[in-house]
């Protein structure tokens, strides 16, 4: 289907009714709504995603659990215009419209600049390019990995990623398994928070296996990992 033929529908964010969930206009749900999802995701214009949850009630169709998190970390603000065109049943394309300008913030589409890092800040170990052109870095699990989290090379994400996609969740693939894994950060280190005691059980990690973590998208932050058995 042509894009522009897709379903669609416009809000108006008002923090007295949508602090919380953001309802779906009826006129659009009487249309499509045998078509949409429980699951659902928002994609901004850069590629970044979050996952939310609908929920159907009496007053309705509402976008429900992660609503919240979208709002505020899209710092989506009273009287902004936002539309939503469902390119899959599960898929929304979100623009949001400054209500002074009636254009997209330039934070929404323009990618932020990356920092360059020093190269004696990013070792080889830390992050080399495949023949793929695909970053990877490697990591050689101790008893600290096994008993704790798994760091993250910073350098390695100041040079490939953009530095607000922490706030998103990431994906490991490990044959065709994705496994999602919550982040948590400081002024110098990344490290898993939530996800790594799972996947490090499942995929029968010990201390010494070394694990290679291949960027294979950089907006829906996902790594393609293999390992090095000892």
């Amino acid at each position: 289907m042509d894009y522009f033929n897709l379903p669609s529908f416009m809000k108006k964010f008002n923090v007295d009714t949508s602090l919380n969930e953001l309802r779906i206009p009826p006129e659009f749900v009487s249309i499509h709504g045998a078509d949409l999802s429980f699951d659902c995701r928002f994609v901004m214009p850069r590629g970044r995603s979050w996952p939310v949850r609908l929920l159907k009630i009496a007053s309705g169709c509402h976008f429900h659990a992660g609503w919240a998190d979208f709002r505020i970390i899209n710092n989506i603000v009273h009287d902004d215009y936002l539309t939503f065109t469902m390119v899959d049943d599960e898929i929304f394309h979100v623009k949001r419209y400054n209500p002074r300008t009636g254009c997209p913030p330039l934070c929404d589409v323009q990618e932020p600049e990356i920092e360059s890092s020093d190269d004696e800040d990013y070792a080889p170990d830390q992050g080399v390019i495949d023949d793929d052109g695909c970053p990877t870095f490697v990591v050689t699990l101790d008893w600290s990995n096994i008993k704790r989290s798994l760091e993250i090379p910073f350098a390695f994400w100041r040079r490939h990623i953009r530095m607000n996609a922490l706030q998103d969740p990431v994906y490991f693939n490990v044959n065709g398994d994705t496994w999602y894994i919550v982040l948590d950060h400081n002024d110098s280190k990344i490290w898993v928070k939530r996800g790594w005691r799972r996947f490090k059980n499942v995929n029968y990690l010990v201390a010494g296996t070394r694990c290679h973590f291949k960027l294979i998208d950089r907006n829906e932050v996902q790594f393609y990992v293999w390992f090095d058995r000892p």
